[in-house]
């Protein structure tokens, strides 16, 4: 694409940012313009809102401009050292600091849930959960999550043999799955009451990319020191982080 067809204001504010860029020690406004070769009074308002909105920062004592936090921001965002599990784990930190809750992100591997990610807190009842451990998909939030899409049939031929029995509130065969899982349809989240850890609950929420899910997100908590606000409140941050998630995917692809 030819130079003179591109939108002119938008041209400057680029080659502002990449001459700064470019000059790391700083630059002024008459090294600017004179690099750019515009004058001084078209780039002293552009100049200012930049730095206003933190994206250039001015040094009253040099009268140089540098590089500002925001734009050090943006580029972190897309660091390629970053994977895609590095990028969740951060949102999964944030959801675990939001709720006070264990966090985890986990994938279907077969009819058994991988734990991929967990970010804990010191809750008084130790989970059974941990980074790379696999446990049946019909015990858990997590697991239920991932299953959110399949039918009875296929929920049948996932689970072939008797369901294991790890308390008293464990399901027991692919149809109480089935209706366990959808037993509100206008319900997003999925849950579990005490099924795999006694006094322990989770609620959690699928993950997708391009419509197929692809990994869970839940956070776990304690019967009896929760409260309907509190679920409530994880319920919102699930969702919220939830969809951060399904965006970076979205961005950066989806390994581990």
């Amino acid at each position: 694409m030819m130079k003179d067809k591109l939108h002119n204001p938008t041209l400057r504010v680029i080659e502002i940012i990449e001459t700064i860029a470019e000059n790391q020690s700083g630059l002024s406004l008459s090294q600017i313009s004179n690099m750019i070769h515009y004058p001084k009074s078209t780039l002293i308002p552009i100049l200012k809102t930049l730095c206003e909105r933190n994206y250039l920062l001015f040094s009253k004592e040099t009268l140089l401009y540098t590089m500002g936090k925001e734009i050090l921001f943006l580029s972190s965002m897309y660091d390629s050292t970053d994977t895609t599990l590095d990028l969740i784990q951060e949102q999964i930190k944030r959801l675990s600091t939001e709720c006070n809750e264990t966090c985890h992100l986990g994938i279907l591997t077969g009819n058994e849930i991988m734990y991929l990610l967990k970010i804990t807190t010191n809750n008084p009842i130790q989970l059974i959960s941990s980074v790379g451990k696999r446990l049946p998909a019909y015990a858990t939030a997590l697991g239920k999550a991932l299953l959110f899409d399949k039918n009875l049939k296929e929920l049948e031929e996932l689970f072939p043999e008797p369901f294991q029995q790890f308390t008293s509130h464990t399901l027991q065969t692919p149809l109480e799955l089935f209706q366990n899982i959808h037993s509100n349809n206008k319900d997003k989240f999925t849950y579990e009451n005490e099924e795999i850890t006694k006094h322990a609950c989770c609620i959690a929420l699928p993950i997708r990319q391009n419509g197929k899910i692809v990994a869970a997100l839940s956070v776990s908590f304690l019967t009896f020191t929760t409260s309907l606000e509190h679920i409530l409140k994880i319920k919102k941050e699930l969702l919220k982080s939830a969809s951060i998630i399904e965006k970076i995917i979205k961005n950066k692809g989806f390994s581990y």
